[in-house]
């Protein structure tokens, strides 16, 4: 059988400024192209959507069917194969059987194309999309592209398996196949004494991340460069609600360690528990912490991480980015 990731279109491939379907319009995300090619070997590629602008009397059907074509083309070029395209023309407030979330497009597709539902991925920036893959049984990737943000609490409701800032993150996290670098928090202490044998300089950071932004980008990113080995310390559920509210995290701790051990620039990941790393730092005895600028050199992991040795590397902030400024401007 085969594996298919089930991708919505507007919002989701291209960009969406309100009923495309111009040709001319047809604007792809940046990191759609490489995104599909590195799913393309484990997957074929099937689009669904939604196109209530025909019942609306916005465009006709021909004009889905000439974007559609276009996109596919655009996509052919880079090395991408559409195996066949899906569209309920309907309005919201018609009865319909192919509108998303409903599941015919996506059984059709089952048997046309021998495809393992139950190993496939559905993947969008609406609720719909979400709910379409929770009545097919497939796995679910939310994006906050599109319409993404605008929705989240919808979605949420549907329990995806991820939620992602972007095509590349879901590829990623669909991909991941390093379980190995997921370490339990009974196994840290001997991982750590096994690196500091070996004459690695260990270096930790901690947090919830989780949705990632670019601002977490750069921080892992810079925190590599600090030593040979990154290791990072993951926020539990339980523990993000005591440090964020009942509200959060929007991705459980099981997806955001997923995510981030699936950056080839992130060593380890490990959970814990508590409100504050302290312990965590007690066990691993990092040579360099590293942190935001805003927390300072004296921030809360300061005197556990010098008191073994080590030393605080702070990172500038990069941009405007946070989590919470996202939650709050959806909550709006």
């Amino acid at each position: 059988m085969n594996k298919a990731v089930f991708l919505d279109r507007d919002g989701t491939l291209n960009i969406d400024e309100g009923y495309t379907y111009k040709t001319q319009d047809l604007k792809f995300f940046p990191d759609v192209f490489a995104s599909l090619n590195l799913l393309k070997k484990d997957f074929k590629f099937i689009i669904i959507s939604n196109q209530s602008g025909v019942g609306r009397g916005y465009y006709s059907e021909e004009d889905v069917h000439k974007f559609n074509d276009k996109l596919i083309d655009e996509l052919k070029k880079h090395g991408i194969k559409i195996e066949k395209t899906y569209f309920c023309p309907h309005p919201p407030d018609v009865e319909c059987d192919c509108r998303k979330p409903n599941i015919k497009f996506i059984k059709q597709a089952e048997k046309e194309f021998n495809i393992d539902l139950k190993n496939s991925w559905v993947i969008g920036d609406h609720g719909h999309d979400m709910g379409l893959a929770k009545k097919a049984r497939c796995k679910s990737i939310y994006l906050l592209t599109g319409h993404g943000v605008k929705h989240l609490g919808e979605a949420r409701k549907q329990k995806p398996d991820y939620i992602a800032a972007n095509l590349t993150q879901a590829a990623n996290y669909i991909l991941f196949n390093s379980q190995a670098k997921i370490i339990s928090r009974k196994n840290l202490k001997s991982l750590s004494d096994k690196l500091r044998q070996e004459g690695k300089n260990i270096v930790t950071i901690n947090g919830a991340f989780d949705i990632l932004h670019p601002g977490h980008e750069k921080i892992l990113t810079e925190a590599r460069k600090q030593g040979d080995v990154l290791i990072v310390g993951v926020n539990s559920d339980s523990s993000v609600r005591k440090n964020k509210g009942p509200t959060r995290p929007v991705n459980n701790e099981k997806s955001r360690a997923k995510m981030l051990a699936s950056f080839s620039y992130v060593d380890y990941v490990t959970v814990f528990d508590e409100k504050t790393p302290i312990e965590l730092l007690e066990i691993v005895k990092p040579d360099v912490h590293v942190n935001g600028e805003e927390y300072g050199e004296n921030c809360i992991e300061a005197s556990v991480v010098k008191r073994h040795g080590g030393r605080i590397y702070l990172v500038k902030r990069y941009g405007d980015f946070s989590t919470t400024g996202l939650i709050e401007k959806i909550s709006k």
